[in-house]
């Protein structure tokens, strides 16, 4: 029985040689499925980031695709109301030329009507008329420092 086993064992280990074309037909079947392999993961890289590219595409344009302009569509979404007929921005816009009088006598009225009803703003137009007040000091200080020297340049010359 032992040398029945090892005969069979024997024949089994034989080396046996390949057909001729099998090894080439082989390693052919192997480079197709690499090809085949390296063609999917390149299309899911390229579907990944035909996604990513689409979703921020559409997502910045949800944000600016509308004919509204961009103080309107804050007030709506916030539901805040805008005294006077101004929002905060245009209000802001026009502060300085407000605090130096230089606006028409419709747009005062319609910043006197929204800083009445904004605090924010009427706090922002406030610190505005006390730095004007304060430049205006700066300003008067050389002016008399100079006025003082032309007094004495006087009193020289006489």
């Amino acid at each position: 029985m032992n040398t029945q086993l090892t005969s069979e064992t024997e024949s089994e280990s034989e080396w046996k040689a390949c057909a001729p074309g099998d090894l080439e037909q082989f390693v052919t079947v192997m480079k197709k499925r690499r090809k085949v392999s390296h063609m999917i993961t390149g299309a899911e890289i390229l579907t990944a980031c035909l996604a990513v590219g689409l979703v921020g595409f559409f997502g910045l344009n949800s944000f600016s695709g509308s004919a509204e302009p961009p103080t309107e569509q804050v007030a709506k979404k916030v539901g805040k109301k805008c005294p006077g007929g101004l929002y905060c921005d245009e209000a802001l816009n026009h502060a300085e030329a407000f605090v130096a009088h230089k606006l028409d006598a419709e747009t005062t009225s319609k910043m006197k009507e929204h800083l009445a009803h904004c605090p924010g703003c009427q706090k922002k137009v406030d610190q505005l008329r006390i730095n004007m007040h304060n430049n205006a000091t700066a300003h008067i200080g050389p002016l008399q420092e100079e006025s003082e020297w032309d007094a004495f340049v006087l009193t020289l010359n006489q």
